[in-house]
């Protein structure tokens, strides 16, 4: 019994004095200091990811640039598609994979200032152009990674089934708003509205327009998703 209290008091008193220890550890560090430190290299980290953004919205920016001048290179008869238009909306609706939502719209904005700079036109075309890419990005964003969340699921029937569904709603939805803009654009430059009929016909032409640009999107979605995903991690 003797033997076992002085092993439960030694015990004890190993208890206390870490127990001490601890306390007086805790009691020494600087809280203020540790917090500023993690806050700065939060600061560091966060300012070396939006110098990469940019650095990657200046490329998506001259890879879609210079995909736009193959019509130049190959004309649209020898195709009977522009292929330059293709894939420049391709290169811009990959960019919310690349870059994220907010820097991918802001790649859709400054590529229609980077179009303007070029090849002139209207301002005013020129900046519906723009928000007409916000919403290409954004719509992109929002059926294959918000609303089906088809980067997330494992089934490969389900991100067929899914990614056939989103590009279906696209084709129809982001032309109706582009053919909207076209209608606000003609309403302030010329001062009119045209009629339905028009409205209906500068929405089919944008809907094949768009086909090929969703249907490349559509079938290389995933692969530049897994692509993406190793890069960052």
């Amino acid at each position: 019994m003797k033997n076992t209290d002085d092993i439960n008091q030694e015990v004890d008193n190993q208890n206390v004095t870490v127990q001490d220890k601890i306390s007086y550890d805790l009691d020494n560090i600087d809280l203020d200091y540790e917090i500023s430190k993690l806050s700065k290299l939060n600061k560091r980290a966060r300012v070396k990811s939006e110098t990469l953004n940019i650095a990657l919205v200046s490329l998506l920016l001259s890879i879609s640039t210079a995909v736009s001048l193959i019509n130049v290179i190959i004309p649209v008869p020898l195709t009977t598609i522009n292929l330059g238009f293709v894939l420049k909306y391709f290169v811009i609706a990959i960019s919310f994979q690349v870059v994220g939502v907010y820097w991918g719209m802001i790649t859709g904005l400054l590529d229609g200032l980077l179009q303007f700079l070029i090849w002139g036109l209207s301002p005013l075309f020129r900046f519906t152009s723009s928000l007409g890419l916000m919403i290409w990005v954004l719509m992109f964003w929002l059926l294959f990674d918000k609303i089906f969340r088809i980067y997330y699921v494992e089934s490969r029937i389900y991100k067929v089934m899914c990614s056939v569904c989103a590009g279906t709603i696209i084709l129809f939805v982001q032309p109706f708003f582009s053919a909207l803009l076209s209608l606000g654009r003609a309403a302030i430059e010329q001062d009119t509205l045209y009629g339905m009929f028009v409205f209906v016909n500068t929405w089919i032409s944008l809907m094949v327009f768009d086909l090929f640009a969703i249907i490349l999107f559509t079938l290389t979605t995933n692969r530049i998703q897994f692509i993406v995903s190793k890069f960052k991690t």
